[in-house]
C-alpha cells in the first residue's frame, strides 16, 4: 500500500526518516510530508491535496500522523474517506468536534516553539536520550500560533468506517482501551470508529526517535490483513 507519513508538532519529513525503510521493506511503497499551512484547516488542506493527487477510490492510501498530526489526518480522511484505507496513530487520536490539539502550549513572540524539557511530563520523554533531545532542538520548527488551539470539526460520518490503528506509547494500550471502552468523552471520534485497534509501545511521545524500528514494524503489523470474520 501507499503510506503518508505526517509528523507532529516542531517537525518537518525527515522525523520519519529511520522509520521509512521498515515500511518499504515490507513492501509498501512510502512518502513522508511536511505539513504545510498557518491554520488547523490549511494544514487539512494541504494532507487532502496530496490525497487527491496520489489516491483513488479504487486504490486508496494509508495516513499516518502522529501527536499534533492525528487529528490532521483523521480531519482529512473525513474530507475524503473514499481514497483512505486504513489510519494510523502514532501516540495520538482524534478528537471531538469542538476539541483542539493542547491550547496550553506556549506562544512566545506569535509562535509556539518547542517548549523546554521540564514542561513534559516524564512518560512524554521516556526514551529519548540527552544526544535526541539536542537532535529534537536542531530540527524544531515553531508551529503558526492558531494550530494547537484551532477547533476540530468533522462531515462525513464515513469517517467511522475506516480501519484505525493507535500505537499508544505514553499510555498503556490496556489502559487506553478501557478510557475508550469507557466512554469517556475525549474518546468519542474513537467509539464511533467501527474497526480500531489498539496496540502499545513502551517508549516515550517520539518514538521515530527512541524506538524506530519497533514503530515501523508495528505499522506493518497494522495493514497487514485482518482475518475475515468466522475465519
Amino acid at each position: 500500500m501507499h503510506v503518508i507519513l505526517v509528523p507532529g508538532f516542531w517537525l518537518e519529513a525527515d522525523a520519519w526518516d529511520q522509520v521509512v525503510p521498515v515500511l518499504r521493506d515490507a513492501g509498501h511503497s512510502v512518502e513522508a510530508l511536511t505539513r504545510d499551512g498557518d491554520t488547523l484547516d490549511e494544514q487539512v488542506a494541504a494532507v487532502v491535496e496530496r490525497l487527491d493527487d496520489v489516491a483513488t477510490p479504487e486504490d486508496p492510501v494509508v495516513l499516518a500522523g502522529h501527536s499534533g498530526a492525528g487529528p490532521i489526518v483523521y480531519m482529512a480522511a473525513d474530507q475524503r474517506p473514499s481514497l483512505v484505507a486504513n489510519l494510523l496513530y502514532v501516540d495520538t487520536f482524534p478528537g471531538p468536534t469542538g476539541g483542539c490539539v493542547n491550547d496550553e502550549l506556549p506562544i512566545v513572540d506569535g509562535v509556539v516553539p518547542l517548549p523546554d524539557w521540564d514542561f513534559w511530563e516524564p512518560a512524554t520523554l521516556r526514551g529519548l536520550s540527552d544526544a535526541d533531545k539536542r537532535d529534537f532542538e536542531h530540527r524544531a520548527i515553531p508551529e503558526p500560533s492558531a494550530l494547537p488551539s484551532d477547533r476540530f470539526h468533522y462531515e462525513d460520518a464515513a469517517r467511522h468506517t475506516i480501519p484505525a490503528t493507535i500505537i499508544s506509547c505514553e499510555i498503556p494500550a490496556p489502559e487506553l482501551a478501557t478510557m475508550v471502552a469507557d466512554h469517556q468523552a475525549w474518546a468519542t471520534e474513537l467509539v464511533e470508529t467501527e474497526d480500531l485497534a489498539i496496540v502499545g509501545l513502551d517508549t516515550g511521545h517520539w518514538p521515530m526517535f527512541t524506538a524506530p524500528r519497533e514503530l515501523g514494524a508495528l505499522m506493518v503489523h497494522a495493514l497487514a490483513p485482518r482475518p475475515s470474520v468466522g475465519h
